[in-house]
């Protein structure tokens, strides 16, 4: 095991682990997987208390994925608490559909170091995926986002509802046949006693925002700037359905409906209250527009659009069994918001480089000088052998 410190200010001991390491007295390491998120390390391990007998029936218990999260020095008390939630509300939601088993939690390191035991998904994220093939078709992406969507309705079925606050396509995993789903990372979860629409109690820490920014309703960054104990309203199952949004569109189209050039910029967030997603039918018309609507009611955040958003869980899972069930009905479904009405950003960035490489060898601006070049050489040889011969 390493400890490590940045610099001679760094208040917290950051500790990372090594192959053969013991863990928590009973856990070996045997590989770092990668990086999650809150700057978290992620290690594969083997269970040594499982003999070599109890795993031949079922190998995947063999082996278990450990999550160290170190404090950072940045991190104010309220959020490393925030940040410690997930311990309690990763263990609540185990043994549940398509959601990743917690089987243990400790901290050490004198409590500034959070170590988190889960179930290993020998598989790839959905992230690593649509990297590798591009995009999916429709019935891929209905497969895969049903999956998620009866993961999330476990969660918001809790009598506390538990609200995930960091989906995205890192932290969807998929089994290595590509046919199982298993959503992870619970660490920005909230908590919520709701007993109507308009009477919830947030019963867990809200000082900061935390996620991806792409992927954040921009409800969270309204609720920022408003007094904490205003903050109970933007706290809702609406911040779930928007990043399922975001990622059923991402699935279908291979990129995120609204572009910036830093998506590490929060700015991203006010893209949705200014601008509405490009109608996907235009711009694969093999995607149906009652697929399409699902995605603009789950992302639906101007203020003349909130009246279309998703009250619950089991009316996306409707709607999309609605698509499933009938589609030929489905075919004649509108446009829940005409293309008129919608206004769009004209400003899409680009990646310089990526576009350089794009562009065919004659649209390049040196191809233009070696052709002058070469054509200058065509005529001062010409010349010269013109002079040759009339000598």
């Amino acid at each position: 095991m390493e400890m490590s410190s940045n610099s001679s200010q760094t208040k917290f001991t950051k500790i990372q682990f090594q192959p053969n390491d013991i863990v928590l007295r009973k856990y070996q390491i045997v590989n770092r997987l990668g990086a999650g998120g809150m700057s978290s390390i992620v290690y594969k391990a083997l269970d040594t208390t499982i003999k070599e007998n109890d795993f031949l029936a079922n190998k995947d218990n063999k082996y278990v994925a450990i999550k160290v999260i170190n404090r950072d020095e940045t991190w104010k008390e309220a959020e490393w608490i925030k940040i410690h939630d997930e311990c309690v509300t990763s263990q609540r939601v185990s043994n549940k559909k398509n959601i990743v088993n917690t089987y243990e939690v400790d901290k050490m390191n004198n409590g500034n170091t959070i170590i988190i035991v889960m179930q290993y998904i020998d598989g790839i994220s959905l992230h690593a995926h649509l990297e590798k093939v591009g995009s999916l078709n429709v019935r891929e992406s209905i497969f895969y986002f049903s999956k998620i969507l009866e993961g999330i309705k476990e969660l918001h079925s809790f009598n506390e509802k538990i609200i995930h606050r960091d989906l995205k396509p890192e932290n969807i995993m998929l089994t290595k046949d590509l046919m199982h789903v298993k959503i992870i990372d619970f660490g920005i979860s909230s908590v919520v006693i709701e007993s109507s629409l308009n009477d919830k109690q947030i019963i867990t820490n809200e000082e900061s925002i935390f996620g991806t920014y792409p992927y954040i309703s921009p409800d969270l960054k309204t609720m920022s700037r408003i007094p904490k104990n205003e903050r109970d309203k933007y706290i809702s199952i609406q911040c779930d359905f928007f990043s399922l949004g975001i990622i059923f569109y991402e699935m279908l189209m291979g990129e995120k409906p609204f572009k910036s050039a830093d998506e590490n910029d929060q700015g991203i967030m006010d893209l949705p209250l200014k601008y509405d997603m490009m109608c996907i039918s235009d711009i694969n018309p093999n995607i149906p527009i009652a697929i399409e609507n699902i995605i603009f009611r789950c992302i639906a955040s101007k203020d003349n659009d909130l009246k279309f958003r998703y009250q619950s869980i089991n009316q996306i899972i409707a709607d999309l069994k609605a698509y499933t069930d009938d589609i030929q009905k489905a075919s004649f479904a509108k446009l829940l918001k005409p293309k008129n009405e919608r206004t769009f950003q004209l400003n899409k960035t680009f990646n310089v480089q990526e576009q350089k490489l794009k562009e065919k060898f004659y649209e390049r601006h040196w191809f233009y000088w070696l052709v002058f070049v070469i054509a200058a050489i065509v005529i001062i040889l010409i010349i010269i052998l013109s002079i040759l011969h009339e000598l």
